[in-house]
């Protein structure tokens, strides 16, 4: 379809313009609703050519193809019971005809200039929380599916666009290599910030681009309006990376369930030139930028690259090493000191008198950190954050809360973070978060749109790039109970390489877990905090052994309550077990780390009366 094109010379030779939006400049003319317009690539080709044409009038220099949500997931909801096979056949069909439309477009429109096709692929929708996920190989075979139809149609400008990472597409630029000589484009959204809704930063995504010898150019569009894509690319080193920058129109209007962009069609313009004299090989647009928006872009000046003048400050951009030496927690814990944290639940109604009194209980036991649990078992309580704010703030004492991945999307967790940064909190516990009980599911949704390390690596990002003076620490939880124990390590090691300082475990109650925590600080160089959480009856016990998985408590722990034991009785015991493990952990724990159960302070002080 196109004739042998070397790409890198012709982005370096001059801008280049793309064209805008296909899906909402498709329901602007034709409606549709939610309808994809990749199902018109075989229902009704003939709108597509039309926008195409349209675009190809406005001046756009290259076409994006029809195919950014053409996959099994987003489109075989119209196409009624099949198998994986035929859905996959049916998606390359779906594809190849992209292709054959934006080719006829560019003969019938303009037999007498260059206009370029480039494969559009998009993400294929991808849902729940990320970790060791089934499919990964279908899901593989099926962007090779997709890419593969785009090259069969003789497209060799292969552009990835809106991504949030490079998970899926640097293995399948590494086929496209393998097999072809085709231009491969990484193109991702960002917000405001620079940041993806995988929590990945401008930065490391560029540094990643650079260090592939797959990707050939890197580009933003979408998730931003254009002068907040300006200051995300002054701060970026592309290197000979060819760039690509295609922001919305703006921000929408939300109207009768529609985004609905405003026409600022001439501020868009001057707002483009000053991403062009950034030095930018391809500008473009995206949602809301109609064939008048590329218009406007085609009719400045263009010619020859000016040199490019990204902001070049090394100082803002290397790897930094995180110094905590301001954080007197991590500073006792690398001394070799044990450290003693206990875990308060934040109240679930408005009625906080009885967590301030147990920390407050806690923090004269001599407790060197209270940490606040994050809604455990998917149940809502008070936010972890602001109660460890409010703790630290009336008692000045360090306090840690939970953070889950479960309850917030990307901009809420920034929010979270941040909120409790300015009001002096440096430590976290990161963690994916219990699910939601099942008998919830109708009305509660899990988010998700993080898991505990890809929420770390975010972290990291915010140390380098907004608490560089005053960094954060974090922790991740350690699943000891673990069938696959090395699969464990492996995890953790993965926490670590994304910053993590230390571990905190479940309780533990068993010599058998004491045996794995030793196994697994043979193999880690890390520090672990162990659980200890005393029990308070009979009952408990049994709910513990019973109904709490990942925890085991052996039966002559059982068989040392009785269930007619009054509370003190009962309670007694508990000090007395959690002494005796408290000690048999003493020479496997860094530190230990006590869950007050029911706000039973008092217990805590016991234990550590005795053990100190």
């Amino acid at each position: 379809m196109q004739k042998e094109t070397d790409f890198r010379e012709l982005f370096r030779s001059g801008r280049l313009v793309t064209d805008g939006a296909m899906g909402t400049y498709y329901r602007e003319i034709y409606g549709g609703g939610s309808r994809f317009p990749e199902l018109d690539n075989v229902a009704a080709p003939e709108k597509i050519e039309a926008i195409h044409r349209e675009y190809i009038r406005a001046g756009a220099d290259i076409l994006r193809t029809n195919s950014f949500a053409s996959n099994t997931e987003t489109l075989s909801q119209t196409w009624g019971e099949a198998s994986r096979e035929e859905l996959l056949g049916k998606v390359y069909e779906n594809v190849r005809a992209a292709c054959c439309i934006a080719g006829e477009a560019i003969e019938k429109e303009a037999p007498g200039r260059p206009v370029y096709i480039a494969g559009d692929i998009g993400p294929i929708p991808e849902h729940g929380s990320g970790e060791e996920e089934a499919g990964e190989q279908e899901i593989l075979e099926e962007y090779k599916t997709i890419a593969k139809a785009h090259l069969d149609a003789g497209v060799k400008l292969i552009w990835f666009e809106t991504f949030s990472d490079f998970k899926r597409i640097l293995p399948v630029a590494r086929w496209i290599r393998s097999v072809s000589d085709a231009f491969i484009m990484a193109s991702f959204s960002v917000n405001m910030y620079g940041y993806t809704n995988a929590g990945l930063g401008a930065a490391d995504l560029v540094r990643t681009a650079r260090e592939s010898s797959e990707i050939d150019g890197i580009g933003f569009n979408c998730g931003v309006g254009p002068a907040h894509l300006a200051k995300v690319l002054r701060r970026q080193d592309f290197g000979d990376l060819v760039v690509f920058a295609a922001p919305n129109a703006g921000y929408a209007d939300r109207i009768q369930n529609r985004n609905v962009y405003r026409d600022n069609i001439l501020y868009f313009g001057e707002a483009m030139e000053e991403i062009a004299g950034l030095g930018v090989n391809i500008i473009g647009g995206c949602c809301g930028t109609s064939p008048a928006y590329i218009r406007q872009l085609s009719r400045m000046p263009g010619g020859r690259m000016i040199p490019r003048r990204f902001t070049d400050r090394p100082e803002e951009r290397a790897d930094k090493d995180i110094s905590y030496n301001s954080n007197p927690f991590i500073r006792r814990l690398y001394s070799g000191e044990k450290v003693v944290i206990a875990e308060l639940d934040p109240p679930h109604d408005g009625n906080d008198a009885r967590m301030m009194e147990a920390a407050a209980a806690l923090k004269a036991a001599g407790v060197e950190m209270i940490t606040f649990s994050d809604s455990p078992m998917g149940r809502m309580r008070a936010d972890s954050a602001m109660s460890a704010v409010k703790v630290a703030g009336r008692l000045q004492v360090e306090t840690m809360p939970h953070i889950a991945c479960r309850d917030k999307n990307v901009i809420g967790m920034g929010a979270q973070i941040l909120g409790a940064y300015m009001n002096g909190i440096r430590n976290f516990l990161l963690v994916t978060g219990d699910p939601v009980p099942s008998g919830e599911r109708d009305v509660v949704t899990s988010v998700y749109d993080f898991h505990s390390v890809s929420l770390m690596k975010y972290l990291e990002r915010m140390n380098r790039e907004h608490f560089a003076r005053d960094p954060v620490a974090y922790g991740g939880a350690l699943n000891y109970g673990r069938a696959n124990l090395d699969a464990e390590i492996r995890r953790m090691e993965k926490k670590c390489e994304a910053g993590a300082s230390f571990f905190l475990t479940q309780p533990i109650y068993s010599d058998e877990d004491m045996e794995r925590i030793r196994y697994i600080k043979s193999r880690i160089d890390t520090k672990i905090i162990c659980g200890i959480m005393p029990l308070v009856s009979y009952r408990n016990a049994l709910f513990m052994k019973n109904e709490i998985p990942g925890i085991s408590v052996p039966d002559e722990i059982i068989a040392r309550y009785d269930r007619d034991m009054s509370r003190e009785e009962a309670q007694q015991v508990g000090v007395e077990i959690a002494v005796e493990i408290a000690e048999k952990l003493r020479d496997i724990t860094d530190g230990y780390y006590f869950m007050v159960p029911f706000n039973r302070a008092a217990m805590i002080a016991q234990i550590l009366e005795k053990i100190r």
